[in-house]
Order: C-alpha cells, then structure tokens, then sequence
C-alpha cells in the first residue's frame, strides 16, 4: 500500500491574514483543495491523511467536501506542535487503522507545494523503495556561502554538489515510523525535514525528481507565481 501525508499544521503568519495559508484560494481553489486533488490523481496512493491545526480540522472537512471530486477520501487528523509532531501523528494514524507490511509505503508533503506532479510523487515512490529513503531535490542554481556569524562569508561550497531540498520526500513506512518513534526529545528538535529523520540514524536517503515549478507558497510574493503557474496545471 502507498499512503500520504499531507503536512497542514502551520497557521501561516508569514502570509498575513486571517486563514492559514494553506486555506488562501489561487485562481479560486484552496490550496489545500490543488494538493490533494494532485496526490488522488496521481492513481497509485491507497490512502490519505491530512495534517491541520486542531481548530482548523472542521473548516478543513467543510472546504473538502464543496469538491464533489474530494469529499469522503481524506481522513483530516490533527497535526502536532512542530513538523515532527505531525508525522508522528500521521504514522500513528497508519499504524493504527491499518496492519503494516514491508512493502507499503509513506509520502510525506508540504500542503502548502500545490504543484507537485504525479511524476514527482512515483519517482519518490520507486527511488525510496530501491533506496529506502527519497528526497524531491533540485540543482541549486545559486551560489551558496556560509556564515558563522552572519556578517562575512566564512567559505563558499561546490555549487555542482548543492541541491534544494522539496518534497515530496518517501520512504519505506514500517521503517519510518520505527525510527521516529525511537527519536529522543533531542533528535526530535534537530528534525527539519522528514528525511532528517533518517539520516539522523545514518539511513540513506536518496534524490528523487523535483521541479523548479515545485514551489512552496510561504510569503504573499509567492501568490503572483503561483497564479501564473496554476494557468498550466
């Protein structure tokens, strides 16, 4: 079985407002509504949870079910306090309601990435099952240099070697849940991503297929992009 996790427990302060940003329509579509729809026509996820703030999971039901197309196939659960706290949420909820195989499979998303292709999604899913573990990456088309203290460059690395990370970001489920839920507290705090989670233990984690079009909608400036770029999805 392939299942996903769709991570919405941020509340979007960057963005202003009175909704999460995840909530914010582009061409008159929630975002929210875009993600899912991609990862229900993808055609090869078995099932789905979406991760929402507590006092958001009954809005998030009510926008769902005006998508006759999404209505009654996405389980809302709510979200912990950090990203860490709601993959931990979402594994549970898999590990619970369903018996684990070796075979089966987690992908973990950023909600607030509404142009995730169906080829970005298989390509997680067929690199984490030869690798384990697999991470939606790009070349970095920037320089990028390192500060200790933020005031001058303290060396500049091999840009041919530098990717940005995106999701969706896959791995093996029974794995995955295994290993996060071994975490200490201090491992937990060091989680900035779900394949920290892996290499945190040493797993391998390997690139999967990203896209420059693969935005993550964090700032207003994000909006004008995402509008150009909702024309052609």
């Amino acid at each position: 079985m392939i299942y996903a996790a769709i991570l919405a427990g941020g509340k979007g302060t960057r963005m202003g407002g009175d909704l999460p940003k995840q909530f914010l329509e582009i061409n008159g579509v929630p975002i929210v509504v875009r993600t899912v729809r991609a990862f229900l026509n993808c055609g090869i996820v078995d099932g789905i949870v979406l991760c929402v703030p507590r006092e958001y999971m009954d809005y998030t039901v009510e926008v769902l079910d005006r998508y006759s197309d999404i209505t009654g196939k996405v389980n809302v659960i709510e979200g912990g306090a950090d990203r860490t706290g709601s993959l931990e949420n979402a594994c549970r909820f898999f590990d619970s309601s369903e018996e684990i195989f070796p075979e089966d499979v987690i992908i973990t998303h950023d909600c607030v990435r509404p142009f995730v292709t169906s080829e970005m999604i298989i390509s997680g899913v067929e690199t984490a099952r030869q690798f384990g573990g697999a991470t939606a990456a790009i070349p970095s088309v920037d320089t990028i240099c390192v500060s200790g203290d933020g005031s001058v460059i303290d060396s500049v690395p091999d840009r041919s070697k530098l990717y940005s990370v995106q999701t969706p970001q896959t791995f093996m489920l029974g794995e995955f849940c295994r290993i996060l839920y071994s975490l200490s507290d201090e491992e937990k705090r060091k989680v900035t991503d779900a394949s920290a989670v892996f290499r945190i233990k040493g797993k391998t984690v390997a690139l999967s297929q990203g896209s420059p079009a693969n935005i993550k909608i964090t700032h207003p400036s994000d909006i004008p992009l995402a509008e150009r770029l909702a024309e052609s999805f």
